[in-house]
């Protein structure tokens, strides 16, 4: 049957193939597919799905009557139905049934709850649920043995339902949670705990008439049908609501009517479940050695004070005495923060304290207000501090108050605070922001739209709340219509604003407060870099600076929320702080610019050749007279590792401007020997495609030439022999035009190499030749050893062996000579297959264990993987059955590493084969079907010898009653 197929219990037993319901036959055949995927990805043997179908009392026909059902599934479900002795396996993805899906939400949603998360469980809960269809295995449940299975699945849905319920009553929402409670108790009267959960709900809403009458109905119906009382939590729910409702039993404060001066909350506030009940549980603790002191911090336009705002009005009422705001204006455009004396100045006057007797002196304000609230219970919400100098002479001392304060900065130097980093929106959070406030219909009709949209803004709430209002203020607006206005980097900050609000005035807030000298300057510098983030080093370098002083302005822009520190040492902006960036960057004149990122290239640049030449000595990389940067190889790659991203970002930046394409040819050049051992061969394209670009800029036709080479060899990784071979022949001619014996060599050898993956060895022989007396030529003995061990490879591919010994041979001598391990392994391991092919396995696996001992770490993974391959050939072929499978699972993962995908798909074949031979025939199976999906997407004519492989192997195991794996066709 062809479509995507899904499976379902949780109501009829149904098939339905790409959402379409399918018929799935009579009532038997329908159980027994029922009973297999009960038992999905898992043998269930006959006697157990007799026993489903039939219970105690099965006819004589039953095995023969399954056999005949499972035949005729077998036309709807193909290849997922199949034999396994005793009986039989349904192979069934998790998402394609579901129960299986149903559970996974479930467990989903139990992890959210219990993580605070109340709306996310909610909606977890929400889906869960609705997958039920009715009742579980409705047209079957009635058949033999099915009553257990059905009755286990029903506890599952009313558990569902009670968890659901609770979290809804957590988040408020009794009058939603009480139309789901009406039905359930409806559907179920003789369920107690929906009871309860009603009796409560409505004794909350203050209907206290009706959780009587609903304490009695159930009270009624247990008494009735099972001759019980209520347990003991619904019996004390029934006297609570049958009592009079209580009088306001609260104890005012010492100053009389309590003062309340929270804003109002936002009506929307989204993803903050678990921050908020962090604040709660905080402010909350009660009379105790300290006074809850919690302090909520983070970038600007964050939500900082709408998520204390919200959470003080949730524990209002723990505060009798009392809810004190002030604004300190640490965040605010243009006016400069409240000081501690008019602060306190302004507390003490809301506490009665007369003008004329407020103090003039902070030590002695800061008394005052600690006297008056010494005995109170008091929450005093500090909003938009600006450091911890402002906040600390406002702190009550009062074991019964609570001070509540936000701020951009850390206030890391606040003793004795409970500290909440707020971030940005997750995706899913954001978008169901902005779904409230641009309309639930307008969203939905273009989620993916509004997905886009709010990764555009970073999930910033601020942005998104702009964003919102202005849809909502906009009928004739799509949401496309605001995204389309988004896309253009120069309007972006214009576009976020609404009336006086506006997201570049808040960042306006937190550049103007710096006050380290560099710290303004290094903010728009970081901004004109296309990177993602940058170093202490780098920052140093754009400063053109001392490290340490770098060090200080990077601390000042993270303490300002400008900047964010994700892990040590790497400094990151938010998506909208990069457009601000960039736009106080316009400051500086363009020759300052253009002046730092040239320091930052150099930095790399410098930093790169190093690595290189500690990773692959003797090859190609330039020279380095500078200062050592790495202290050896493993150093070296691991920064080029962690740098890749910034590195990429730096070649495509500097390509895009003559003023810095050198620098970007250079880098360029310099990282081809760092992507050709590690793969990467997407940044690798990127990288030489933009360094080319650069080079016709610049007229270096020398230089092009040679990136035109990388490229070709990084299509060669992917295998895309056509382009790779129209690129080398382009910079071929280049390099002859221009008298460039090196360039010619390189391409003519990377020729060969790709006539050799073709088949013409002959050709790919002459080419390497041709390279040979090239390199001769100039003299350079690593390359000729490269090439005359290329020379023995195409002649081993052509049978001309012992040819292919000699050259190999002196391609092995002539590295050792040079310094050239990678080389010399190379060699060996030529040596080493050639000695396969004539069966000398012995002498094969002496050469590859001594190609293995000098290849050195770290090698091109792209080699090792060669060397392991074959090393597993000469293992089998010496009858060593189980190395031969550990180095032919080494092999497919130095390929995976080196990202050659055609690699990869030639060692998960060799591995495949292999466990054939040592009787593993399932995983056999498994492998070679990754090499065919490999080979398939390469595009190789070898996908339809593995094809063809496969259907003779699964073939010979049906026939021989073996156990076919899932998927296996």
């Amino acid at each position: 049957m062809g479509g995507r197929l899904t499976f379902g219990l949780l109501g009829p037993v149904q098939i339905c193939a790409d959402d379409q319901p399918v018929p799935a036959g009579p009532p038997r055949q329908r159980a027994v597919l029922a009973a297999l995927l009960l038992h999905a990805n898992r043998a269930t043997p006959v006697d157990d799905i007799v026993d489903l179908l039939w219970g105690d009392e099965p006819p004589r026909t039953a095995r023969k009557n399954v056999q005949l059902h499972v035949w005729r599934l077998r036309q709807l479900v193909g290849d997922r139905l199949t034999s396994d002795p005793p009986g039989y396996r349904m192979t069934v993805d998790p998402a394609e049934l579901d129960v299986s899906r149903f559970d996974a939400l479930l467990e989903s949603a139990r992890a959210a709850a219990g993580s605070g998360l109340s709306e996310k469980a909610a909606t977890l809960y929400r889906c869960a649920l609705d997958l039920w269809r009715g009742d579980p295995l409705a047209d079957v449940a009635c058949l033999g043995s099915f009553g257990v299975n059905v009755a286990w699945l029903h506890r599952q849905r009313l558990t569902a339902y009670e968890e659901y319920v609770d979290v809804g009553l957590d988040l408020g929402r009794h009058h939603e949670v009480l139309a789901v409670l009406d039905e359930l108790v409806a559907r179920y009267p003789l369920h107690e705990r929906f009871a309860e959960q009603q009796v409560m709900t409505l004794h909350h809403l203050g209907r206290r008439g009706e959780a009587v009458d609903a304490y009695r109905r159930c009270r009624r119906a247990l008494a009735d049908e099972l001759e019980l009382e209520p347990g003991p939590v619904l019996h004390r729910l029934g006297e609570l609501a049958a009592k009079p409702a209580p009088t306001d039993t609260r104890v005012p404060g010492p100053a009389g009517t309590a003062t309340r001066q929270l804003p109002h909350t936002v009506p929307t506030l989204v993803g903050r479940e678990r921050a908020l009940a962090t604040l709660r549980d905080a402010l909350t603790t009660g009379p105790g050695p300290g006074m809850p002191l919690c302090v909520v911090s983070g970038p600007a336009g964050v939500g900082k004070s709408a998520l204390a705002v919200r959470a003080a009005h949730q524990v209002a009422d723990s505060f009798p005495d009392g809810q004190l705001y002030v604004d300190l204006r640490g965040a605010t455009a243009g006016v400069f923060p409240v000081s501690p004396l008019d602060a306190l100045g302004r507390l003490l006057r809301t506490l009665g304290v007369a003008e004329t007797a407020i103090p003039v002196d902070v030590a002695e304000a800061s008394a005052t207000l600690r006297s008056l609230l010494a005995d109170r219970r008091l929450l005093l919400v500090l909003d938009n501090a600006y450091d911890a100098g402002q906040v600390r002479p406002l702190i009550p001392a009062g074991a019964g108050c609570a001070v509540l304060v936000t701020s951009r900065r850390s206030l890391s130097d606040v003793d004795g605070a409970t500290h909440l980093e707020l971030d940005v929106l997750d995706d899913a959070d954001a978008v169901e922001l902005l779904r409230r406030l641009g309309g639930a219909t307008r969203i939905d009709a273009e989620v993916d739209t509004a997905a886009r949209l709010v990764r555009r803004l970073g999930g910033l709430p601020l942005a998104i709340r702009i964003a919102g209002a202005r849809l909502a203020a906009r009928a004739n607006w799509t949401v496309a219509t605001l995204d389309d206005r988004l896309r253009d980097e120069h309007r972006v900050l214009h576009e976020l604003r609404l009336g006086d609000v506006a997201v570049r005035s808040s960042f306006l807030v937190s550049y103007q407060h710096l006050t380290h000298p560099l710290a303004p300057r290094l903010f728009g510098l970081i901004g004109a870099v296309d990177g993602p983030d940058v170093t202490c080093a780098v920052a140093a370098a754009l400063l053109d600076v001392d490290v340490s002083l770098a060090l200080d302005a990077l601390d000042e822009l993270v303490d300002a929320r400008l900047l964010d520190e994700p892990v040590a040492n790497r400094y990151a902006l938010h998506d909208l702080i990069r457009l601000f960036a960039r736009e106080r960057a316009e400051h500086e004149t363009g020759a300052e610019r253009t002046a730092a990122l040239n320091r930052m290239l150099t930095h790399y640049l410098e930093r790169t050749r190093h690595a290189v030449a500690l990773l692959r000595p003797g090859t190609r990389a330039a020279s380095i007279s500078g200062p050592a940067h790495f202290v050896d190889a493993d150093a070296a790659l691991e920064w080029l590792i962690d740098e890749r991203p910034n590195l990429v970002a730096a070649v495509v930046q500097s390509a895009a401007s003559a003023a810095t394409a050198r620098a970007g040819v250079d880098l360029a050049d310099s990282l081809f020997l760092f992507f050709e051992m590690r793969g990467h061969v997407g940044d690798w394209i990127t990288v030489d495609q933009a360094g080319i670009a650069a080079a016709e800029r610049l007229g270096d036709r020398v230089a092009q030439a040679g990136l035109l080479h990388d490229l070709a060899v990084a299509y060669f990784h992917l295998h895309r022999t056509e382009e790779a071979t129209r690129l080398l022949r382009r910079g071929l001619d280049i390099s002859r035009a221009v008298g460039d014996d090196e360039g010619q060599a390189r391409a003519l050898n990377q020729l060969g190499v790709l006539h050799g993956m073709a088949g013409e060895y002959e050709e790919s022989a002459e080419c390497f030749t041709r390279s040979l007396r090239l390199r001769q030529r100039l003299g350079d003995l690593r390359s000729c050893a490269a090439t005359k061990g290329n020379i023995g490879m195409a002649y081993r591919l052509a049978g001309r062996y012992e040819e292919s010994i000699r050259f190999c041979r002196a391609a092995a001598r002539l590295a050792r000579r040079s310094a050239a391990p990678e080389i010399e392994a190379n060699a060996l391991g030529n040596l080493g297959e050639v000695q396969c092919l004539l069966g000398r396995y012995r002498s094969a696996l002496h050469y590859l264990r001594r190609g293995l001992a000098v290849a050195g770490v770290p090698v091109n993974e792209r080699n090792r993987g060669s060397l392991m391959g074959t090393l597993a050939e000469a293992c089998l072929g010496d009858g060593q059955v189980g190395p031969a499978v550990r180095y032919a699972e080494l092999a497919v993962e130095a390929m995976r590493r080196a990202d050659f995908r055609h690699g990869e798909a030639v060692a998960l074949r060799r591995l495949g084969r292999m466990l054939f031979r040592r009787g593993d025939a399932a995983r056999g199976i498994q492998q070679l079907r990754l090499a065919l999906a490999l080979f398939t997407e390469v595009g190789s004519a070898e996908a339809d010898e593995v094809r063809a492989e496969l259907r003779a192997r699964t073939a010979r195991l049906e026939v021989h009653g073996g156990r076919r794996p899932a998927g296996a066709g």
